[in-house]
């Protein structure tokens, strides 16, 4: 650069630029008024017609002069004209902050051996950082990327820190290496962010982070603990094939929840090392599926399940009609919904004629159901056990469509459904058991009914009620109201195995009318009595 005074020693005006640690930066102006509102030199002007030859020399002259342990490269606040450093390794602790890179930055194959900051820096086209080694800590803080941002198989040795950075456009982390800990906390992802096959070995902090689009963290790996409080993902978040060997916290979480048929997160097929350290708590799972993961152990608190048979909050269009469904609405997981072209491990099996792999959202409910057991929570696990009995009563052999509907509808677990919500309603059988002695009490006059006296009696029906009572004064209540009350008590004594009735079904059909009452109202009692087990069992 040139010097600081003239041939007549006036002083020459110099960049009044403060960089690091509050030191003048010093170099001469260069005079670019319609595109620099105070006087800087050429490495801080916004001139897009300054000399890059001028510039990277100056840069390679700051690089080459520091030396000695401590000392830092200093380019704060400058401006890149170009920047294409493919395979370069810069040997000393580079400060790179606020920096603006007006054209593609290509950092592609660097090695960093010293500390390396680029934070606040804002990269307006393009940035490249595939395969670069951060041999010490990184920082992106607060940084912009306006253009697609790849740090593809680039490894970061110590600490990274990706905090309030703003990814405006595509990021990719694809077969990154984090080997100590990562912070992504209130990071901005507007497009698709790939950490597909990235490595966290210790800490990975994404707490406040913004995924507009899909997240992919597929195959991951996380060593030590993964962090996702707070974050939003607006799209998918993809896990699947993820690993977990230590913690992962998903702490008030905001997932996709709308009425489409696709995931917002997709936990499934993840190995995870101790579940019992993995954590959801006030998010939605609505939308979320965790087929092929061991979720027995999982910390599931205070999360939103989907309901089955209702989309989405939207379609709650009446109150009243909200409040009652309310009270009958189970919970159920998202693999019954999702769209198969999204998720074909779902599809069902070869040979099979079910239009999903039940057995396999058997499994998940299996494990739901025994996780809210362990912890006492048994009113969740009817929800679950309730989903386990519906995969067993859609599981169907028949191809034949009149087959399949009948064994729907009218298999023992279909029937089991129907009588008590399998086990999971004492309301229900005593709904079915009252209708059935009413039933029963109904029809007994068809039939007859044979009164038992000593001196002879009778047999009364619809028919004939109105010459019974008048050849049987004695007999109260009379008329067709009495009748009705008289078959009602011998339903209820047919019930209650009341062997000497005053008024008895008349043979065959009466008697077979009896028999047939016993076996229903025997049946639903039990139901009703396993129910109340159910809703009211302590451990």
């Amino acid at each position: 650069m040139p010097g600081m005074t003239d041939t007549d020693d006036k002083p020459v005006p110099s960049c009044a630029v403060k960089m690091t640690k509050s030191k003048q930066c010093g170099r001469p102006v260069h005079l670019a008024p319609d595109h620099d509102k105070q006087p800087v030199c050429l490495m801080h002007s916004k001139d897009p017609a300054k000399s890059n030859t001028q510039f990277q020399a100056e840069f390679e002259r700051i690089l080459a002069e520091v030396k000695g342990d401590g000392a830092v490269a200093d380019f704060f606040g400058f401006v890149f004209p170009a920047s294409n450093h493919k395979g370069k390794t810069f040997a000393p602790a580079c400060n790179f902050v606020e920096t603006i890179f007006t054209q593609l930055a290509n950092f592609r194959g660097c090695t960093f051996a010293q500390r390396a900051s680029f934070r606040g820096s804002k990269f307006t086209q393009g940035v490249d950082f595939r395969g670069a080694i951060f041999a010490q800590s990184a920082s992106f803080q607060k940084a912009t990327f306006d253009q697609d941002a790849s740090f593809m198989g680039s490894a970061f040795t110590q600490d990274a820190d990706f905090c309030f950075a703003a990814f405006n456009q595509d990021a990719n982390f694809y077969r990154s290496t984090f080997n100590e800990n990562v912070e992504f906390n209130g990071a901005r992802f507007k497009n698709r962010a790939h950490f597909l096959g990235s490595k966290f070995t210790q800490c990975a902090h994404f707490k406040g982070a913004k995924f507009v689009q899909d997240a992919v963290f597929t195959r991951s790996t996380f060593g030590k603990e993964a962090g996702f409080d707070g974050a939003t993902f607006l799209r998918g978040a993809e896990f699947r094939g993820a690993r977990v060997f230590g913690s992962a916290k998903f702490r008030k979480t905001r997932f996709r929840h709308d009425v489409t048929e696709e995931y917002g997160l997709n936990f499934s097929d993840v190995q995870v090392e101790h579940p019992e350290q993995v954590e959801f708590y006030q998010t939605d799972l609505g939308q979320a599926l965790f087929y092929n993961t061991d979720v027995s152990q999982v910390n599931f608190t205070l999360v939103t399940w989907r309901e089955r048979g209702r989309k989405s909050w939207v379609q709650r269009w009446s109150l009243l009609r909200w409040v009652a469904r309310r009270r009958t609405s189970r919970f159920c997981v998202f693999e019954e919904a999702v769209d198969l072209d999204r998720s074909e491990t779902l599809r069902p099996l070869k040979g099979s004629a079910d239009e999903r792999n039940y057995g396999l959202i058997a499994e998940i409910y299996q494990q739901l159901k025994g996780n809210y057991d362990a912890k006492g929570d048994y009113w969740i696990a009817g929800h679950f056990h309730f989903g386990e009995m519906e995969m067993k009563r859609l599981h169907c052999r028949w191809r034949i469509r009149p087959l399949r509907w009948l064994s729907h509808h009218f298999s023992l677990v279909a029937l089991y459904k129907y009588a008590s919500a399998y086990g999971e309603s004492y309301t229900l059988p005593l709904v079915w058991l009252t209708a059935v002695l009413m039933f029963f009490a109904l029809m007994y006059p068809l039939t007859g009914l044979e009164l038992s006296l000593p001196s002879g009696g009778g047999l009364i029906g619809y028919w004939n009620w109105s010459e019974f009572f008048q050849t049987h004064l004695l007999e109260h209540p009379s008329g067709w109201w009495g009748m009705l009350l008289h078959s009602l008590m011998t339903s209820l004594s047919v019930a209650g195995f009341q062997r000497e009735l005053r008024y008895s079904p008349s043979y065959p059909w009466g008697r077979l009318m009896g028999l047939l009452e016993i076996s229903l109202t025997t049946t639903l009692g039990a139901l009703f009595a396993l129910a109340i087990r159910r809703q009211f069992k302590r451990s």
